[in-house]
């Protein structure tokens, strides 16, 4: 691994000023940089840009917001490409270039655009795993108030989140941070700030998750300044709160695959797997259930309930979406033949701490949701089954310190800004009806769906078919000018398909029995 940087004096330097004595003498710093392996290299400037923290005060203090840019190899008068991180929370920092699969993925999506386009890599503000970006733990942490020989307590867990979460609020407000800086408009401007400082007229911006999200912000509040948009893992401005529905549609999905496989369905109920996991539901509702454990070198009884079940709604001791919808039969139907060791296992991190990141529940409450919107989400008729999967929103929204928006700046507007979408339609995290919904507010959108394809869906097709996806990313390199939008879109297709399921096999060792066999390797 090369890494060339002479950021280091810098930071340090930056660091070492208290809350109170952030005054840089300059508006932005900026140091050489190159980032390179043996067969790929980046090479441009790391950037501390100085902002207002609350730009609606006019003695704001100023903050330091932290980007890359990547110069273009290749002349050209194609706007520059703005990545947008996911989380809130996913930094740009050099690790990044070197994490994995996923560094491997996001290099494919670089090294393509930075060929004619210069590359930006935008920071978030507040996110504390990012350089630049003051405290350097901008976090706060709840006792989720558990025992090991009671269920999880769902309604007390979110009453400490809200309570620590208010102390923490005092604490940062106490260190001289203005926490009413840190709302969606906020994270909106400081693109457009950026943009402003190097002169860019436009820009074409790339997320996934909650970056679409921060990138549909930016193109409601300056459609003027928006070239293009890529985007997957789609999160409309007012489907910020999860959809109970969009979940229990994956869910039958997964049940109408499990029903055709017949090393599954054999072991099935009559009505499938959401017959199986509704009858559990109704068994820990009406009394716990108990898995003996050794925990620490004693053996114990490890109560489980409803909203155990609830919180781990897949077997999360796995290290992808596909392994989460594989397991997913297997973990439902020894839930139902009453083996509770994988979910007591899993729970009992209730007696722990639990910790998230400030600026989560700042963007997302700013943002909020409209009454409409809401209510149709507890009208779901899965929501008796999945509970309030929003808790963490509603919990802590009405004593969040960043200003609501107005309702109007959730409400989508038709517009003809030529958009890609990429989809997964097994999507649990931002399910794809949210796809389907914005695909009507776009006069020049194009939707990818992603047949068995889950939250990062353009990451999946760029291992499956590089093929297909250098075909998707000449997007970035048309001129519209020349060849129309509706034209260009013809030669993509509207669906790709994944290989299907390997399902885990449910007879056999248990999956508490495979995790305790994993973790002696």
């Amino acid at each position: 691994m090369k890494y060339i940087i002479l950021f280091t004096g810098l930071l340090l330097a930056y660091y070492s000023l208290s809350a109170q004595q952030l005054v840089p003498s300059a508006e932005i710093i900026s140091q050489p940089v190159v980032i390179e392996d043996d067969d790929w290299r980046f090479e441009g400037t790391e950037n501390l840009m100085f902002v207002p923290e609350n730009r609606n005060k006019a003695d704001s203090r100023k903050i330091a917001l932290h980007f890359f840019r990547f110069p273009a190899r290749e002349k050209s008068t194609l706007a520059p490409v703005v990545f947008l991180g996911a989380g809130p929370g996913e930094p740009y920092a050099v690790e990044v270039f070197y994490d994995g699969s996923r560094a491997e993925a996001w290099r494919y999506e670089l090294n393509f655009v930075n060929q004619k386009r210069d590359v930006l890599l935008i920071n978030q503000r507040g996110n504390s795993d990012s350089p630049g970006l003051p405290p350097r733990e901008f976090i706060y942490r709840w006792k989720n108030g558990g025992k090991l020989d009671q269920p999880l307590d769902l309604a007390l867990m979110n009453r400490n989140r809200r309570e620590a979460y208010a102390q923490h609020i005092n604490a940062y407000t106490d260190k001289g941070m203005d926490l009413a800086g840190y709302d969606i408009f906020h994270f909106v401007d400081d693109i457009e700030a950026v943009r402003k400082q190097l002169g860019y007229k436009k820009i074409a911006l790339i997320g996934n998750s909650f970056a679409s999200q921060w990138g549909l912000g930016y193109m409601q509040r300056y459609p003027e300044r928006v070239d293009r948009a890529l985007f997957s893992g789609v999160e409309p401005l007012d489907h910020n709160y999860d959809d109970p529905e969009g979940i229990w549609k994956v869910f039958e999905t997964i049940d109408t695959y499990a029903r055709a496989d017949e090393a599954i369905a054999q072991y099935l109920p009559e009505g499938g797997l959401l017959e199986a996991f509704t009858a559990v539901i109704e068994r820990l509702e009406k009394t716990p259930q108990y898995a003996r454990l050794t925990i620490d070198g004693e053996e114990m009884d490890v109560a489980v309930g409803a909203d155990d079940l609830r919180y781990c709604l897949t077997y999360p001791r796995v290290r992808s979406y596909h392994a989460e919808i594989e397991s997913w039969p297997k973990y439902i139907m020894e839930l139902y033949q009453g083996e509770y060791s994988s979910l007591a296992s899993i729970s009992q991190g209730r007696i722990y701490n639990s910790t998230s990141r400030m600026i989560n529940p700042l963007f997302n409450n700013s943002l909020g949701i409209s009454p409409e919107r809401e209510a149709i989400l507890n009208s779901r008729p899965s929501r008796r089954w999945l509970g309030e999967i929003n808790s963490h929103y509603v919990s802590t929204r009405d004593i969040c310190p960043a200003p609501k928006v107005p309702a109007e700046f959730r409400q989508h507007k038709s517009h003809d800004i030529p958009t890609l979408l990429i989809q997964g339609d097994m999507d649990m995290s931002t399910p794809y009806e949210n796809a389907t919904f914005l695909m009507e507010y776009l006069e020049n959108g194009h939707l990818i769906t992603v047949k068995r394809g889950f939250h990062n869906a353009k990451r999946a097709l760029i291992f499956a078919d590089s093929t297909l996806m250098n075909q998707i990313y000449e997007f970035m390199n048309m001129d519209f000018g020349e060849t129309d939008f509706q034209t260009f879109k013809s030669s993509l297709p509207d669906t790709y398909e994944m290989p299907p399921f390997e399902f885990w096999p449910i007879e056999g060792e248990t999956l508490f029995e495979r995790y305790r066999r994993e973790r002696k390797r």
